[in-house]
């Protein structure tokens, strides 16, 4: 029987080097990230203070912005920059919002926009175009825009903490009037999201190390050692483990938190064939994240032509 992927020693190499580069980005890239006093400290005081002495850069953030998501299924979301300073991301759909603070400020003749949520701060180069869009460039984003911008399910760091190079908002109002009945979830903490950041990144690898596994042997193993990661049964945060379906079929991959407030993740890898009674087997993978933190063990996936994510859980693609 012949397996149509790539040479199973050069995948495997390039699977360890993949994980070995995500947990790399992911822990650095947290650096990016300003401490809220390392902003307040700049030479040039903040010029968003009281609304009789902004300033033009200032006036022109004053009121609602229109944000829609890139490359994403979420809602479009508003952004409401208020003459007192504060910044609110709000989810119109779902009347739910975000807090944070944002100052305008300059250095050595540049402008930028500062956006600080607790001790964490993130910072931006802004202009108006001739279009009237508000153009955001090269932002650090701190926790207050991770779920609002990627959505409830997608809360990795990797690949999200930095957005993209260029954002456009176009003004919707003026009005700086908050909605009464928007609520305000509580943020996720910046660690929580790196640590679910390193489940995520396991699980996706331990499903193209099992699929250069099949190729090479033919069959999936319930021994997480035999794919040769380098990945541990545990970590402080999560547990890892591997159940074989069908050792001829299908195998699931599973990282369970240890703690109340992170999610849990799986992974499924399962064989088709191109042609139905066709000798040339593929595989293919489907990564799925909990709706909610969880520390109750997932259910199995089902086997079917297409599995699709167990319930309580909903799929995720790679960043």
């Amino acid at each position: 029987m012949q397996y149509s992927l790539h040479k199973t020693r050069l995948q495997r190499w390039f699977t360890k080097l993949t994980l070995a580069l995500t947990l790399t980005i992911g822990v650095n890239t947290s650096a990016l990230i300003m401490l809220h006093h390392n902003l307040a400290d700049l030479e040039h005081q903040a010029i968003a203070a009281e609304p009789t002495e902004l300033p033009n850069e200032a006036r022109q953030l004053i009121g609602k912005w229109q944000l829609t998501t890139l490359g994403s299924d979420t809602d479009s979301l508003t952004v409401l920059f208020t003459p007192d300073g504060n910044l609110y991301l709000i989810n119109p759909s779902k009347k739910t919002a975000v807090k944070a603070e944002y100052q305008v400020n300059s250095e050595n003749g540049q402008v930028y926009l500062d956006v600080f949520q607790g001790s964490f701060g993130s910072r931006a180069t802004f202009s108006i175009n001739s279009r009237g869009q508000l153009i955001l460039q090269q932002i650090f984003m701190p926790a207050i825009m991770q779920q609002m911008y990627y959505g409830s399910s997608t809360t990795n760091i990797v690949g999200n903490l930095l957005m993209p190079n260029i954002l456009l908002l176009k003004r919707i109002s003026n009005d700086t009037k908050l909605d009464a009945e928007l609520t305000f979830p509580e943020s996720v903490p910046l660690s929580y999201l790196a640590w679910q950041s390193e489940a995520r990144a396991y699980i996706s690898v331990m499903n193209r190390g099992h699929q250069a596994f099949f190729t090479e042997k033919g069959y999936f193993t319930n021994k997480l050692g035999d794919l040769e990661l380098g990945i541990k049964d545990e970590s402080e945060n999560y547990k890892y483990q591997v159940v074989v379906l069908d050792a001829k079929k299908a195998v699931q991959h599973i990282a369970l938190a240890k703690k109340d407030s992170l999610k849990s993740y799986i992974g499924l890898v399962y064989t088709t064939r191109l042609v139905p009674y066709s000798q040339e087997v593929l595989t293919v993978e489907l990564l799925c994240e909990s709706q909610k933190p969880t520390r109750q063990p997932p259910p199995r996936f089902k086997l079917a032509a297409k599995p699709i994510c167990p319930d309580g859980y909903v799929a995720f693609s790679r960043k």
